[in-house]
C-alpha cells in the first residue's frame, strides 16, 4: 500500500473532514474520497462515516483502530529515514518532538522557531498527536520530547517542565451565541441543557467534574481533535467544550469560561525521567525554562 494513502488518511481524521482535508493536501476530493474507499476495500473494514450533507464525518471503531495505527507506521518510517540521514554524517544532531494536535502552532512559534534560530544546525523531527501517542514513543526512544495540554498516564514515569494552566471553555459560533456578557462564566449546569461537542482528551475530566456536581452534560459529538470538535459545532449550532488559555481567542467563535476551577489542564514539556537527555536536547530545556520564566514575569 502507498505511504501517502496513510499519510493523508491522517489528514482527513485530522481535519474531520474530506473537504477540509482536500483544501490542505491540494488535492482534488474525488481523488483523496478514492483513496480512502481504496484503504476500505484492501483492509475490508469501514473507517469513515460521513455526514448526510458529506462534509463532517466521523471515524469508525475500526477507523480509530486504524488512524492510531497508521500514525504509528508513518512515524517509524520517518525515524527510520532520519536515522539513516543521521548516520550518513548529513546532520549534526536531531531533536525529535511529539505535540499535542492543539497546540502545534503554538508549540513551533513560541519555542521551536526561535530555538532554531540559535541552533540552525540541528535537525528537527516533528509529530502532531495526543497525549497517548506521545507517551508510547517517548518510552521507545522515538521522542526527545513531548508537548502536551492533557493529563499524562502515569505521570511519575517522566521528568516535567510545566508551563501554563488552561481552563475549560464553552466555544460558539457567533451566530448561534446566547445572549451573554462573554465576561461572565457559563454555568456547569447549562451543559445538561446544550448540545455539547468535546474531544476524547478533555472527554474523562468534564464527565468526572460534571459527575461531582450532579450535573450529566448532554454529549452530541465527541472525536480525537479540537478542529473535528469545533467544526462540528460550527456547522451543526451547538457548543464546543475546549480547553484554552485565558488569551486565546477562535476565530468567528465566542468563547464562556465555565464557571468550575476542577476543569483544568496544565501545558507540559516532558521527558522520560530514565533516560540521560541528548547534548542538544539539554540546552533546548534550558531555553524552554527561560521563556517560562519570561511568561510569569510579563
Amino acid at each position: 500500500m502507498d505511504f501517502g494513502f496513510y499519510r493523508n488518511f491522517i489528514t482527513i481524521a485530522e481535519a474531520g473532514s474530506l473537504t477540509a482535508a482536500a483544501r490542505k493536501l491540494a488535492v482534488a476530493q474525488p481523488a483523496l474520497t478514492a483513496q480512502a474507499k481504496t484503504l476500505e476495500q484492501y483492509y475490508g473494514a469501514e473507517l469513515i462515516r460521513t455526514s448526510r450533507r458529506k462534509r463532517a464525518l466521523e471515524l469508525t471503531e475500526a477507523g480509530e483502530v486504524f488512524f492510531a495505527k497508521a500514525k504509528q507506521i508513518c512515524n517509524a518510517k520517518d525515524n527510520l529515514a532520519l536515522d539513516m540521514l543521521n548516520f550518513s554524517k548529513k546532520a549534526e544532531s536531531t531533536l525529535r518532538f511529539g505535540v499535542s494536535p492543539a497546540k502545534c502552532d503554538f508549540f513551533i512559534s513560541r519555542y521551536l522557531l526561535p530555538f532554531i534560530a540559535l541552533c540552525p544546525n540541528v535537525s528537527y523531527q516533528f509529530h502532531s498527536e495526543i497525549v497517548e501517542l506521545q507517551t508510547v514513543h517517548i518510552s521507545s526512544g522515538s521522542l526527545d520530547f513531548a508537548f502536551a495540554n492533557a493529563p499524562l498516564p502515569v505521570p511519575q514515569l517522566y521528568s516535567l517542565c510545566r508551563r501554563r494552566r488552561e481552563y475549560f471553555y464553552a466555544v460558539y459560533a457567533r451566530k448561534s451565541s446566547p445572549v451573554r456578557n462573554a465576561a461572565d462564566p457559563l454555568p456547569l449546569a447549562e451543559l445538561s441543557e446544550l448540545p455539547v461537542c468535546c474531544t476524547y482528551g478533555n472527554y474523562p475530566l468534564l464527565r468526572k467534574v460534571c459527575a461531582k456536581y450532579g450535573v450529566t452534560p448532554k454529549i452530541r459529538f465527541i472525536t480525537n481533535t479540537f478542529a473535528a470538535a469545533l467544526d462540528f459545532a460550527r456547522r451543526d449550532g451547538s457548543v464546543a467544550i475546549l480547553n484554552l488559555m485565558p488569551e486565546e481567542e477562535v476565530e468567528g467563535c465566542v468563547k464562556l469560561r465555565l464557571d468550575n476551577g476542577d476543569l483544568r489542564f496544565e501545558q507540559t514539556l516532558y521527558w522520560l525521567a530514565t533516560e540521560k537527555l541528548s547534548p542538544v536536547a539539554r540546552p533546548f530545556l534550558e531555553f524552554c525554562r527561560e521563556r517560562n520564566e519570561e511568561d510569569v514575569e510579563a
